[in-house]
């Protein structure tokens, strides 16, 4: 017997042991095919009271021959497979090349066995390779016996009293398993895998396959670009992760989060030529690698998945109606019939498996979903344990969905619909009154409160960030502007000698993107004393051109949105503003940038066009009395003293 140290660390071999279990079955599974098994049995052994305590799993390969084992269960990294891409008389492509498929059996349990048959000058020979968990790095490779057995390969792990395999003992393991060998499978009719006595076949559980486009960087467009494979399940799959995958669809490597999705059950597979030459620490690091790609792939699921729970949802409702079962009248159109309706679309599709096929039963479920919804949706979690036989993560999909996701997100769009409502009403009321726009002051009052309301310049603003890094090339050119122009960071330099903020025009500046794309908006607003003109229109021209011509910003892939925002503007610049087959207030409309000019009444009509539909369902009217109480709620610090205290008439 020869006693074989394993040429990498104890902490590296470690990991290991938390690798996910069905994963490490999978490898034990891959190690089989890729030694050209024709069959592969992964057996659970119970003890009386059920419990695992040996897993076998054996094929019918061509096992590993002594020499192999010598030098394969020495090196991490380092296999016969290292420098193959297909199984000994090329028979298949092969799955594994780093030598780490073995070492995930750490992870199952506390002995680990491998007995394995070769054939070697025309003999077989039997090798008994041995290792423990407690002494990971050393492993005992017995001496070469022959025999009359066929080849193939037996690994046997001894699982430790206590120890549970939940995932493994799991209904849906055998799915899990066929989930991640389902391409090879597919590819490879004549294998047979069997798990704890269930033949593993992809085409059973398979919904549908439609291989998602992706929106690519430049560095990856080729004849071959990598693409996702989205394989929706019928049944449902608890391991979601993304699979990496070559180009065949052979997983290499696990990515990311769990995809959760209460409706559809998938696995995306992304497939690339890319990865089949990649190390061990090449796939660990494609975070960093080949973030991009990564970032195109989730966003390929994304939208494909809101796509497939639409459609899905859209057949469980169209079939409750065509059986005359659907309880809504679709006529009905208030925002409290609305919700309520939506959210019991969702219910009856999460639920769609456990619903009852048809009849009394089927109707009754439904009417007591409805019931519980149109009553207390709380009282939908006891209905729906008692009437439908839901699996333990249907009803925790479930009870997100009810508990958080639709009441809440509800609530806050009502509330974010009202506040913009009560916003608009508000400016209005402060730019109307001629007294109360005296003594508005634009540095400490009106900047901030624009600043916190974004949407006035389109919603895709809502989030944008303060972009500190434009400060510099935005100061160098504000001479265009004329004298009395300050940036939105510098503003603490207008304070007059009495501590008061003095009256200048500013420069509100933001910027959204990503690596690929960026958008700035700069927002001059203009002190409600100037009434525009065409000195000043021709003055924000020349800015806006100086600044996209800046040596900086020249040729970089970027869209600027620049906007004079003014209480009112001279008809000496209307046709410069209302140009034939132009938006209205469009001045400038250029490859780099478009220039805009809007007084404060246009901007808050087009705000408040846009929830025209939402204040009609809610039947909410920013009258004088809430906006009002509103600016002192939200913006005190912000509004004139005039509007602090309620008058006698209100």
């Amino acid at each position: 017997m020869a006693e074989i140290l394993l040429s990498v660390g104890e902490p590296k071999i470690r990991q290991f042991q938390n690798k996910k279990q069905i994963a490490a079955i999978a490898e034990l599974v891959w190690n089989a095919l890729d030694a050209n098994a024709t069959y592969v049995e992964v057996e659970l052994e119970r003890t009386l009271t059920g419990a695992v305590d040996r897993i076998l799993v054996s094929d019918n390969g061509e096992g590993i021959t002594p020499e192999q084992a010598q030098e394969s269960f020495r090196e991490y990294g380092d296999t016969w497979k290292s420098s193959r891409t297909h199984t000994s008389g090329h028979q298949r492509i092969l799955h594994g090349q780093n030598g780490e498929g073995r070492l995930y059996a750490f992870s199952l349990g506390e002995h680990l066995t491998w007995t394995s048959i070769a054939k070697v000058d025309g003999r077989n020979v039997q090798t008994r390779i041995t290792v423990s968990r407690n002494r990971p790095t050393v492993w005992n490779i017995g001496d070469p016996v022959e025999t009359t057995e066929s080849t193939g390969t037996k690994v046997a792990i001894t699982v430790p009293q206590g120890k549970r395999h939940r995932a493994l003992e799991s209904s849906e393991a055998p799915d899990n398993l066929a989930a991640r060998l389902a391409f090879y499978l597919r590819a490879y009719p004549g294998i047979k895998v069997v798990y704890d006595g269930v033949i593993l076949d992809p085409e059973n559980i398979i919904q549908d396959i439609v291989d998602l486009r992706l929106d690519l960087p430049p560095e990856y467009v080729s004849e071959a670009p990598p693409i996702v494979t989205f394989v929706e399940w019928k049944t449902r799959i608890t391991d979601r992760k993304m699979l990496i995958c070559n180009a065949e669809g052979i997983a290499l490597a696990e990515y990311g989060e769990d995809w959760h999705d209460a409706v559809v059950s998938f696995t995306p597979y992304l497939r690339w030529r890319g990865f089949s030459d990649m190390t061990a620490d090449g796939i660990h690091m494609l975070t960093m690698s080949h973030a991009p790609l990564l970032y195109a792939a989730e966003q390929a699921v994304r939208k494909h998945v809101s796509r497939r729970r639409s459609e899905i949802s859209s057949q469980v409702v169209e079939q409750l109606k065509t059986e005359g079962l659907y309880p809504y009248d679709l006529t009905e159109t208030s925002p409290t019939q609305m919700v309520e309706r939506q959210t019991f679309d969702l219910v009856v599709t999460v639920a769609r498996t456990a619903l009852p096929p048809r009849g009394a039963p089927r109707q009754l479920s439904v009417n007591l979903i409805q019931a519980a919804l149109e009553r207390d949706p709380s009282d939908l979690h006891g209905i729906l344990d008692r009437v439908l036989s839901l699996s333990p993560e249907e009803r925790s999909h479930l009870g997100r969905l009810i508990d958080d996701t639709q009441l809440s997100s509800i609530i806050s769009a009502t509330n974010t619909i009202i506040d913009r409502l009560n916003f608009i009403g508000g400016l209005r009321k402060l730019l109307a009154d001629p007294q109360l726009r005296r003594e508005l002051r634009e540095v400490d009052q009106l900047h901030p409160m624009i600043a916190k309301n974004l949407w006035l310049f389109g919603e895709e603003w809502t989030l944008a960030r303060t972009e500190v890094g434009l400060t510099s090339v935005l100061r160098e050119y504000l001479h265009n502007l004329g004298e009395a122009v300050t940036l939105e960071n510098e503003l603490e330099r207008v304070a007059r000698e009495d501590g008061r903020s003095g009256r200048v025009d500013i420069l509100l500046f933001r910027g959204i993107g990503d690596e690929r794309h960026n958008e700035r908006l700069v927002v001059e607003l203009k002190r409600p004393t100037v009434k525009v003109g065409r000195t000043e229109l021709d003055q924000v021209k020349s800015y806006a051109r100086a600044i996209v011509d800046d040596p900086q910003y020249r040729g970089v892939k970027c869209k600027w949105k620049f906007i004079l925002a003014t209480y009112d503007y001279d008809e000496a610049i209307n046709r410069d503003i209302r140009q034939r087959d132009k938006p209205p207030g469009l001045a400038d409309d250029q490859e780099e940038y478009e220039l805009w000019v809007y007084s404060w009444g246009e901007l808050l009509d087009a705000a408040e066009r846009k929830l025209f539909f939402f204040r009609k369902q809610l039947e909410y009217e920013a009258t004088d009395e809430r906006v009002t109480r509103y600016l002192r709620e939200s913006y005190q610090e912000y509004i004139p003293e005039t509007l602090h205290a309620p008058s006698a008439q209100e």
